[in-house]
């Protein structure tokens, strides 16, 4: 099994997601980086979860970075 590791960007912080990945309500406002560059200034603090996913399924969060704008 080969994982891809995906960066998701956040306004959502989940202290509990590395428990709760599945239901994390990180989902409700998921963001691409592409879409996170455009968006950015939407939110004053944003988080950056490292995730592992096996195909469409997150399986491992691995890191996450506060950034700040």
């Amino acid at each position: 099994m080969i994982m891809e590791n995906v960066n998701i960007y956040s306004p959502i912080n989940d202290p509990q997601i590395k428990t709760e990945l599945q239901n994390s309500p990180i989902w409700n406002k998921a963001y691409t980086e592409e879409e996170y560059r455009s968006n950015s200034q939407r939110y004053q603090m944003w988080f950056i979860y490292s995730i592992k996913f096996d195909g469409l399924k997150p399986k491992q969060v691995t890191n996450v970075k506060k950034v700040s704008n």
